[in-house]
């Protein structure tokens, strides 16, 4: 295995040289640097991570937290996030490290070993999360970034999905392929993401004419519970329990929506002759079930990427003021619609 001593001997200049270029640190001429860049290539030089962090301050190591219910129940959506976060770190020398934490967090318990040890530069936190926790990142000066998530009344680093848009797009489109009555399933009511779907949803009624309170709270069924198939199968037995005659349902998520069609289909009902489904995510499955499911996209791998690089530049840069990155989506029409 080389060294840096190798590599200052290759390139013919000092070992603190070398130093300098691999830390990224003070000036060095351009042939100087093209010198030191080509031996490093030539010898294959690896530096190690324990030296990088005593020269840099730095570990190296980005950590991502995820609430573990979320993980379990929609593994699928915050995976792809992370998976978008380590193909963002690629080009780098940073490694992600992945953690869950509980509801009922505790942070002088179950704090992750990578914050007990100082072992990270940063966080993004996927979700929902304990709110102590970030607390405690406040706290201790961690910097750290939210995904898919806010808190009312705080500024923060986040990264955000266009869920507004989202919706109101997928219920405009279910108006225009002909649907009169349109109910909305959802659970997970507390998290901000799924309040803006209802509000895009909402509002695409009151331009079509259609936003009347009654309406609305006719053929809305929602929970503050985190979202499943079983939240979908129950919303659809309230929604039709009242008499109404639905023919579209906007899902605030593909997990949702998945869970609304089963339910369909044990009654008969045909999709979407009879009832159209829209989902949320565009997760794997909604382009695998039968009918296929139309949902609004949300480009999960960009999500991580963008993660990645607002947090690598308030790592850099810690007292900027806080932005919100905005994702954008895009609504696919398949069979259910």
């Amino acid at each position: 295995m080389s060294t840096i001593k190798d590599v200052a001997k290759k390139a013919g200049v000092s070992i603190s040289t070398v130093s300098l270029v691999i830390n990224k640190k003070g000036y060095v001429a351009q042939k100087t640097l093209e010198k030191i860049t080509n031996a490093i290539k030539e010898l294959n030089y690896k530096p190690l991570h324990s030296a990088r962090k005593l020269a840099t301050k730095k570990t190296g190591n980005i950590g991502y937290i995820v609430w573990d219910v979320h993980f379990s129940e929609v593994e699928i959506f915050y995976s792809q996030i992370f998976l978008g976060m380590e193909y963002a770190t690629r080009e780098t020398d940073n490694y992600i490290l992945l953690t869950t934490v509980k509801e009922h967090f505790d942070p002088k318990v179950d704090l992750p070993r990578f914050l007990k040890y100082k072992d990270v530069d940063g966080v993004v936190l996927a979700g929902r999360v304990p709110h102590n926790l970030i607390d405690y990142l406040e706290n201790q000066s961690v910097p750290f970034v939210l995904v898919d998530y806010g808190i009312s009344g705080k500024i923060y680093n986040s990264i955000v999905i266009d869920n507004y848009n989202g919706a109101f797009q997928a219920v405009d489109q279910l108006i225009k392929s002909g649907k009169k009555n349109i109910g909305f399933v959802g659970g997970s009511f507390y998290h901000p993401s799924v309040k803006e779907r209802y509000r895009g949803y909402k509002e695409a009624l009151e331009v079509n004419g259609k936003g009347n309170n009654k309406y609305i709270e006719r053929n809305s069924y929602f929970k503050k519970e985190e979202t499943s198939p079983e939240v979908g199968q129950i919303g659809v037995k309230k929604i039709f329990s009242n008499g109404n005659t639905v023919d579209g349902i906007f899902c605030c998520n593909d997990t949702t929506a998945l869970g609304v069609m089963h339910e369909l289909k044990n009654q008969n009902i045909k999709i979407p002759d009879e009832v159209a489904v829209v989902g949320f995510d565009d997760i794997t499955s909604s382009s695998f079930c039968t009918p296929t499911l139309s949902t609004v996209r949300v480009p999960k791998f960009d999500v991580g990427k963008e993660a990645f690089k607002l947090l690598s530049e308030i790592i850099e840069s810690p007292n900027v003021t806080p932005q919100t990155r905005t994702i954008s989506v895009e609504y696919i029409k398949r069979q259910s619609s």
